[in-house]
């Protein structure tokens, strides 16, 4: 059998278990497994695949469909694209930079369209084909992948248009403050020393579902995350919200009717930030697993997205205190046991008055493994709802989970803009000086200070400057009033 032959613009780089082949003359890559890759001669289905992706070296590149890469930008009147690094991947993504155009490049990029051959375009540009591959090949590095060369159109919607191909995101780092002696994550020194700059913090280093919609969205009636929530859970008394992050959501609730509204925070930054942009209410400085509250004095309890900042405990590292919770509450966690999550249910249920409700929200599942969130700069853990839930009734109290986006009613099909073309923008306007919020922007209130094309729009069900909504769910709980004796008892 002959043996595999590659064009010679591919790499080949071992890389673990795998190999990875990059096409710098097409803007394409695969990953192999290392045992595939060493039988490509006996095994006539790679090579017929490389083929297809062009990475032969018989492909005639005049004849493949020319496609831009999503997480490209163009800025006309600056004549620049704005593409990322693939293989300098980051925990937030690959770094961006500019990329200078000429007025012939120019052209050439506005008359890519996923449809013409690279031959049409030479056609519509009056250019050699020659002359057309010559500015196309940067565009195709490992290093831009702003353009794919492909044998046929894409179809709608294609991933290997949205995603790029390089190394995978690394784990962000970790400090030792961060993790008690068994292990547990242990993030109050974080919150009180790390939280610096109380106006960014949530665009910057955790963008929460509110935060993202805590601008008025289609998605949720034109309306903002804050005021969304107050009508799904019908309240109209006072409130005390634990973990306020920013203040918006305790601003919109409150521009539906002021109500007595008491915020509970670790991070003196952020109560700074929440007394300025929600002035109406009340701020203090406490624990969410010790609050600063009396017994029986709550009607409304509101927690969102806090659960997984709390400790939480590797299964395997769990010390005696943890094991004698998990036997007294009869759970059986997997991966992390979210003991400080079970620490505020307990609290929750002593600082509820009797009929007293409570909302948490935060990203976790119903079933299976509660997991590390290893992007972030701290160690946040997915909570295990249908464990939290078990803690909560152990606690007397009354439970209702739902997931998030069903309790708010949020239309999943509205649009909001692609997080690929977030960080492109974001990149560019740091650029210039300016910062560009974590918000599910729309085409008609995203901020634009100059011309750009190639913005990609997407859905709320997908991914955006925010996390899927998808992803988090809605414990309500109550506290069952007291029973009046019977007679009998009496």
């Amino acid at each position: 059998m002959a043996a595999l032959r590659l064009h010679p613009d591919v790499s080949v780089t071992p890389d673990g278990d795998e190999v990875r082949l990059y096409g710098a003359h097409v803007g394409r890559g695969v990953v192999l497994h290392r045992e595939s890759w060493s039988l490509r001669d006996e095994r006539p289905g790679i090579g017929l695949r490389l083929e297809r992706m062009g990475l032969d070296p018989d492909v005639d590149l005049e004849t493949l469909v020319a496609c831009r890469h999503r997480a490209t930008l163009c800025f006309p009147d600056a004549q620049e694209l704005w593409v990322p690094d693939p293989t300098r991947p980051g925990t937030g993504g690959p770094p961006y930079r500019s990329l200078p155009l000429s007025v012939e490049a120019l052209a050439i990029w506005r008359t890519l369209n996923d449809r013409r051959t690279v031959a049409q375009v030479a056609r519509a540009v009056a250019q050699p084909v020659e002359a057309v591959l010559h500015i196309l090949r940067p565009w195709m590095a490992a290093d831009v992948q702003a353009v794919q060369l492909r044998p046929a159109p894409p179809r709608p919607q294609d991933p290997a248009l949205r995603t790029l191909f390089g190394p995978p995101r690394p784990r962000n780092a970790r400090d030792a403050t961060m993790h008690d002696d068994a292990g547990g994550t242990t993030l109050t020194d974080w919150h009180v020393e790390a939280i610096v700059d109380g106006a960014t913090h949530f665009d910057d280093r955790e963008t929460t579902v509110a935060h993202a919609l805590a601008l008025p969205h289609p998605g949720l009636g034109d309306r903002a995350y804050g005021q969304a929530l107050r009508e799904a859970l019908d309240q109209h008394g006072p409130v005390v919200e634990v973990g306020c992050g920013t203040g918006e959501l305790a601003r919109d609730w409150l521009a539906a009717g002021e109500v007595p509204y008491l915020r509970v925070d670790l991070s003196p930054e952020l109560l700074r930030t929440q007394a300025a942009t929600a002035p109406c209410s009340a701020g203090v400085l406490g624990d969410a697993t010790g609050l600063p509250l009396a017994d029986d004095s709550v009607p409304f309890l509101l927690s969102n997205e806090v659960l997984a900042d709390l400790r939480s405990v590797p299964v395997a590292q769990l010390t005696d205190g943890d094991l004698a919770a998990v036997q007294a509450y009869g759970v059986a966690p997997e991966g992390f046991a979210n003991v400080g999550a079970w620490g505020m249910v307990a609290e929750v249920a002593r600082v509820l008055t009797p009929g007293g409700t409570a909302c948490l929200t935060e990203f976790g599942t119903t079933h299976g493994e509660a997991e590390e969130a290893v992007q972030l700069d701290h160690p946040e853990v997915s909570i295990a709802f249908d464990l939290l839930a078990d803690v909560a009734r152990h606690h007397g109290l009354e439970t209702d989970l739902v997931r998030l986006d069903v309790l708010l009613g949020l239309d999943l099909h509205a649009t909001q803009l692609s997080r690929i073309s977030h960080r492109a923008l974001r990149a560019r306007f740091h650029a210039r000086g300016e910062h560009l919020p974590a918000r599910a922007w729309t085409p008609t209130n995203l901020p634009r200070p100059e011309p750009v094309e190639g913005l990609l729009w997407t859905t709320l069900a997908d991914e955006g400057p925010g996390p899927l909504a998808t992803r988090f769910y809605a414990l309500r709980l109550r506290k069952p009033r007291a029973r009046a004796p019977s007679s009998s008892e009496s």
